[in-house]
């Protein structure tokens, strides 16, 4: 797995305008798969993320009431299947689009095998998650479920949208 595309180069962690339908501008994590053949790895090739909070002198601080929507959560057949899971105790509330709550055990993942969603104007892709509890960092493994490769790139992309949180006062 590598950040970015085969062929454009690395445009992962960027923010771009309007996702999700949500009319806000969201972080870009994008990836692809790098093994030579057109295999099927699944998890065993995947994308490890860590949003970690820290103070001003650049240690760990605790954020409360965490909340945060993943859009984007889809497939098309013959290229990639997007699978999402996050870490900690967190609640979750998917769109149409999507089965899963973003678990290890019930990870978010498009509800069909083919089901492609508009980056910026659907929110049936979407997955809404809350931390209630004290949290000093989430970490969202991201990979594909494809079944098949139909020989075309193996790019696959998620966005991140709309985070918020409450700083706790002991961290001041």
């Amino acid at each position: 797995m590598k950040s970015g595309t085969e062929t454009t180069g690395d445009t992962n962690l960027t923010t771009v305008g309007q996702v999700g339908g949500s009319f806000t501008s969201g972080l870009k994590i994008q990836q692809t798969v790098t093994t030579p053949d057109y295999s099927t790895p699944k998890r065993a090739a995947r994308g490890t993320y860590t949003f970690a909070f820290t103070g001003a002198d650049g240690k760990p601080v605790s954020v409360s009431n965490l909340a945060f929507t993943v859009t984007d959560i889809d497939s098309t057949a013959g290229d990639f299947w997007d699978v999402v899971e996050l870490s900690g105790a967190f609640s979750s509330t998917a769109a149409s689009g999507v089965t899963g709550t973003g678990t290890t055990d019930s990870p978010a993942t498009a509800a069909s095998s083919n089901t492609a969603f508009a980056d910026t104007t659907s929110s049936a892709g979407n997955l809404n998650v809350t931390y209630q509890a004290p949290t000093s960092s989430v970490t969202l493994t991201y990979w594909s479920n494809a079944q098949t490769y139909s020989r075309v790139d193996r790019s696959q992309g998620i966005y991140i949208a709309g985070m918020r949180f409450s700083v706790i006062a002991n961290n001041c």
